[in-house]
């Protein structure tokens, strides 16, 4: 399945799938439907890793591929509590090596 929503960069990796002559395809109005298409075993699709829940019926397989996806920690112009800084130093760590802005 490919989603309506999907940002630029996972379009062209989902694309380029397609485009391998491998997959058949259909459309995604949104995450939503796309966890009922899996469920009811009409498709797979390949989807960031943020929206990955906790859901024991699914199954997330890790994709690799060249493309990156940013995300980004949104929280409140007036949050200064220390477990939010905290937490954005364990990103900064964690992803110290990545060559991305952080």
């Amino acid at each position: 399945m490919v989603g309506g929503g999907s940002p630029p960069l996972l379009k062209s990796v989902q694309q380029r799938i397609i485009q391998s002559g491998r997959v058949r395809c259909f459309n995604s109005n949104d995450h939503d439907t796309t966890l009922v298409n899996v469920a009811s075993g009409r498709g797979v699709c390949l989807a960031p890793g943020l929206l990955n829940g906790d859901d024991p019926h699914y199954k997330w397989i890790p994709f690799d591929c060249p493309e990156r996806f940013e995300c980004a920690l949104l929280s409140r112009n007036d949050d200064e509590r220390e477990s939010v800084a905290e937490l954005v130093r364990l990103f900064e760590e964690a992803y110290r090596g990545y060559g991305g802005p952080l």
